[in-house]
Parts: structure tokens; C-alpha cells; sequence
């Protein structure tokens, strides 16, 4: 108890607890380069119960913060809510012939490419006051890593940027960056830079969220193509997150 009271009250951690080893999991049967590898985060217990308890509260509040369209790894929602989604739009489409254009976007080394000055803007844009950016910081931005190779570690470097695969908080903290490109995309709208796909004449659907799988649905016309690709541009160049156009 006493690691836990003097985190909550200092906000640190002894360099030692968030240094961790990064072992490389094989996505396919036979690879043949560093991209078919995912690499996997091995965190030091005393970090992980940490992580852990605070995951737990966070959890509790996701539900409340994160926008609807999100439905990945928040109490409540499920995946086939946005697959019902989907086929709703696609089935109007074919029933009304309204043309309409969705474009399933995925980024490239998502959890490794966060930005951590963006992670801690979207904590006090939110609203969460001063302790839990402090809590975040020290979970996510210190510490050094190694990489195990045939079983043996490298020297530790430095990182800079990006998420813990592995790490109980990283989820969520992924959730609350992904929702700047949710916020970035509804000001498009709003703006009438983006025109979402009409299910009724109050209702209509522009984005759907799957943690780092996202969704555009709108109108088939140049200018949306044009505003997607410009939310996702500004989106890349504050959180770090950039398109995977091999996907």
C-alpha cells in the first residue's frame, strides 16, 4: 500500500518499475521482416498492479467521455454495434439509390506512434484535472526499454513516444487520442466541411470507431474525399498516428 500512496501523492515512479522489454510475436508463419513481428511490452509486476488499479478507475468513466461512436473496450458497447450500423447505411443506400462512399481507415504502428504532448492535451481538454495527466506521465513517459533477442536483452534506449502494448492503461489512453480525430471530424461537420450520410432528417452518421479502426461514411462526392483526407492529415500531425495506405 505504502508504493501506491506515495505514487497518488508524488506522481513518480522509480525508473527501475517502468523499464520493460519489448519480445516480438510473429503475426504470420514464416516472417521475413520486421513488420510482420507485433511487438509485445513485458512490464515489471509492481508496474503492472499500478497500471491496473488506475485502468480500473479509468474504465469506470470511459463510457462517459468517449463519444458513441467509439465501441471498442468500453463497458457496454460492442463491436457488432457498429457492424449494425453499417448495414443499415449500406441497406438505405441500396433501398433509396442514395450514392455513398465509406472508407475504412487503419493506422500504421498505432500504439507505438502516440504522441505524448497530444495524449496529455486531450487528459485536460477533457477535464481531467491536474493528478491524472501527472499519473499518466509517469506511467507512460518514463522509464527505458529493451528488445529481447533469442532471449537476450539489448542495451536500454530512450523512447519518446507511444504506448505500451501490454500495458493494462494503454487502451484506454489510446481511446481518449482517438477521440481528437472523433472531435476533428464532427467540426468538419459542423462546419459543413463534411457531409455524413442522411439516415433521417435529423440523423445522419459521418465516423464509427473501433479503437485504432475507423470508419467515414458520407455522401459520394470530392469534397468529402478532399475533407477526409485533410482531417486526417491535421490528425496525423498532432497525435503522431499516420495512415497504413497498405492496408
Amino acid at each position: 500500500m505504502r508504493l501506491f500512496h506515495e505514487f497518488f501523492d508524488s506522481a513518480k515512479l522509480p525508473s527501475s518499475f517502468a523499464s520493460y522489454f519489448i519480445t516480438l510475436i510473429p503475426k504470420t508463419i514464416s516472417p521475413h521482416k520486421l513488420s510482420d513481428f507485433r511487438p509485445i511490452s513485458l512490464l515489471g509486476i509492481l508496474y503492472k498492479l499500478v497500471s491496473k488499479v488506475l485502468a480500473k478507475r479509468l474504465g469506470k468513466v470511459m463510457d462517459s467521455i468517449i463519444s458513441k461512436n467509439q465501441s471498442a473496450f468500453i463497458k457496454g458497447r460492442n463491436l457488432a454495434d457498429g457492424v449494425v450500423v453499417v448495414n443499415e447505411v449500406v441497406d438505405l443506400a441500396r433501398r433509396s439509390k442514395k450514392e455513398c462512399v465509406i472508407f475504412k481507415v487503419d493506422f500504421e504502428k498505432a500504439y507505438d506512434s502516440v504522441s505524448w504532448s497530444f495524449l496529455d492535451y486531450m487528459l485536460k481538454r477533457i477535464g481531467f484535472g491536474v493528478k491524472w495527466p501527472a499519473w499518466m506521465k509517469a506511467c507512460v513517459c518514463c522509464g527505458r526499454l529493451s528488445v529481447l533477442v533469442n532471449g537476450s536483452p539489448t542495451e536500454e534506449v530512450n523512447i519518446s513516444r507511444g504506448l505500451k502494448q501490454g500495458d493494462p492503461l494503454a487502451p484506454f489512453l489510446f481511446l481518449l487520442v482517438s477521440e481528437g480525430l472523433n472531435a476533428l471530424s464532427q467540426r468538419a461537420v459542423s462546419l459543413g466541411f463534411f457531409k455524413g450520410f442522411q439516415i433521417s432528417t435529423d440523423v445522419s452518421v459521418s465516423l464509427l470507431q473501433y479503437a485504432d479502426d475507423t470508419l467515414f461514411i458520407g455522401g459520394a462526392c470530392v469534397e468529402n474525399l478532399w475533407s477526409m483526407k485533410a482531417i486526417l492529415r491535421w490528425f496525423e500531425l498532432v497525435s503522431g498516428l499516420k495512415v497504413n495506405f497498405s492496408k
